[in-house]
């Protein structure tokens, strides 16, 4: 009977183990997670591109638009799902695995909640990016809370 009631208790401690562990996976969201990667590629690219350029941004480069417009997208999917934890916690965990370690867990949030708070890049698309003013004020916001 007592070994009975020692393995019965092992299984009952994997099993807790196996749980708590398959939580985690389950509040992540991989759809945010590539999204907050695709992000962090793009601002890292119109980072560099900055800081080449002597601190301006050049939205005439088809490069910088194509970040910027990569950018303008993750804000358009962050700013529709603003309101569930996980995939804010998942789009930020995206930005630092795509950060390159300019983009660090703690500098990661700061920088959500500058790109929530953007007001240039509602809308931007290939049309309308060279006659949005405060789209390179919003985008440089953003660069600076990279440094």
């Amino acid at each position: 009977m007592k070994r009975f009631s020692v393995i019965l208790m092992c299984f009952v401690a994997i099993a807790l183990g196996s749980c708590g562990s398959s939580s985690g996976v389950a509040n992540t969201n991989p759809v945010a997670v590539t999204a907050g990667t695709g992000c962090a590629q793009a601002l890292i690219g119109l980072y560099n591109s900055y800081k080449a350029n002597g601190n301006k941004l050049d939205l005439t480069n088809a490069s910088n638009i194509t970040n910027a417009l990569a950018v303008a997208g993750a804000y358009s999917n962050l700013k529709s799902n603003k309101e569930d934890a996980t995939y804010k916690k998942s789009f930020t965990n995206g930005m630092v695995a795509g950060g390159k370690g300019l983009i660090t867990t703690a500098g990661a949030s700061t920088l959500l909640n500058t790109l929530l708070s953007s007001t240039g890049l509602e809308g931007l698309n290939t049309s309308n990016i060279s006659q949005k003013a405060e789209t390179v004020t919003s985008i440089i916001t953003l660069l600076n809370a990279l440094k």
